[in-house]
């Protein structure tokens, strides 16, 4: 795809037009994509609205709550520490953070690297009280001091099993570690030197009129995005979750990654080394320090996706062919797969004349609004040369029943578990 600025004009008119289609025909609110070539940003444009509620329009600006992609960064903070000779991979966690205790004895075992890697034994967290926020310095020791009654799974450095948990206790040991807070240090070690200028863990310091509005699934207002009663900040949380970029700012990490600018080469020898399998599928099979590592169309790929109320997120690599894509959206339900694929394949030189439509929220939003007869009918009508142009998915159904489900619209979840047997039972 290299060539003239001209080819790259064409390139940018072709994904404003596929994007622009996508967010029109999914019940998605707003949408910012990122985008890396030949080591070099090649696109950043946003697309949809930061609240529906206003309609304000999202641009290459908007920040979002990049949720789990957050987990990227401290990695890269606690390998800036393992190079100045501050810590080693393999010190034992209480060695660091005397304070630290769970139930089970085996816990003076955990080393940062198993904390990094989702291999310490750790639970995960289920209750992130972000509608009960902590903001002040402590609340990372707090935290950390709070998990004294969980029980480890099984031996350290035995299985793995991914953790929030881990990243908070990662976050509180750099702040112990350097003696400044962890939201300072990441801020001066590894949001700034990789360009980061709009990057932050903690919102306070986010622009209120750059940040995006969390949305969740909604059928109050017709079927689709509802502004969230949450934002989802609790600075107990900061490592795992409360990155806040914008596709500009993205674009920047990705390429310091790319080009091994903020840590040396033998860092990212280390994060994108596999330590364990995670049993997540080709693409994501392996975990490295933070980064998950698998295949693409035969390319290595490493990357990492996050998803909290009213966002998602993902950002992937192919660091052999200096490539990269980040997708962000404000809707907690969107799923963003069909997206980045899209786009690598768009990159990779194929043909991509559309983004398939999910068939799961067509049809889930027929349900709503003409019954269960008529969205089984809408299915039943659709050739099977038109079913090429969208994502189906059974999984991706249930989830959207599930979801309604959790939010009290019990009868509705069930219409849409009879239409997923109907559907799919009747192809088994």
């Amino acid at each position: 795809m290299e060539g003239t600025m001209s080819d790259h004009q064409r390139i940018k008119e072709k994904l404003n037009r596929v994007l622009a289609e996508f967010v029109e025909q999914e019940p998605v609110t707003g949408l910012s994509v990122g985008i890396i070539y030949d080591n070099k940003m090649l696109y950043a444009k946003g697309f949809g609205v930061k609240n529906i509620e206003t309609g304000e329009a999202v641009n290459e600006t908007t920040l979002y709550h990049m949720a789990s992609v957050s987990k990227t960064l401290v990695a890269a903070g606690i390998m800036r520490l393992v190079e100045l000779g501050k810590i080693t991979l393999d010190d034992y966690v209480v060695d660091h953070l005397p304070y630290f205790t769970l139930s089970d004895g085996q816990y003076r075992k955990i080393t940062i690297r198993q904390l990094l890697t989702h291999t310490s034994g750790l639970p995960d967290e289920d209750e992130f009280e972000w509608d009960r926020p902590q903001y002040d310095e402590l609340s990372l020791e707090r935290y950390v001091k709070s998990v004294k009654d969980r029980h480890l799974l099984w031996e350290p450095g035995t299985n793995f099993y991914y953790s929030n948990i881990g990243y908070e206790i990662l976050g509180d040991l750099i702040a112990k570690v350097t003696g400044v807070s962890f939201e300072q240090y990441m801020r001066e070690n590894i949001l700034l030197p990789s360009g980061m200028r709009d990057g932050t863990f903690l919102k306070q310091e986010a622009s209120d009129t750059s940040l995006a509005t969390p949305h969740v699934l909604g059928i109050e207002n017709g079927y689709g995005g509802r502004v969230s009663d949450v934002f989802p900040y609790n600075r107990a949380h900061g490592p795992s979750s409360t990155l806040y970029a914008n596709a500009i700012d993205m674009c920047s990490y990705a390429i310091a990654q790319l080009k091994q600018e903020v840590l040396s080469a033998d860092c990212y020898d280390l994060m994108w080394r596999k330590y364990a399998d995670t049993g997540y599928g080709p693409e994501m099979e392996g975990i490295g320090l933070s980064w998950f590592l698998g295949e693409y169309k035969g390319l290595r790929l490493v990357s990492h996706a996050g998803r909290d109320t009213g966002f998602r997120s993902h950002l992937v690599i192919l660091p052999d062919k200096g490539i990269a894509v980040c997708v962000m959206t404000n809707s907690d339900y969107q799923g963003l797969k069909v997206v980045w694929q899209s786009v690598l394949d768009f990159l990779l030189g194929e043909e991509v004349p559309y983004i398939k439509k999910s068939l799961a929220h067509d049809l889930a939003g027929w349900t709503m609004s003409h019954g269960i007869e008529a969205a089984a009918e809408r299915f039943r009508s659709i050739q099977p040369s038109q079913l090429d142009r969208y994502l189906v998915s059974e999984p991706e159904l249930q989830f959207i029943a599930d979801t309604l489900f959790e939010r009290g619209a019990r009868q509705e979840s069930e219409q849409l578990r009879e239409l997923s047997y109907r559907i799919f039972g009747e192809q088994h």
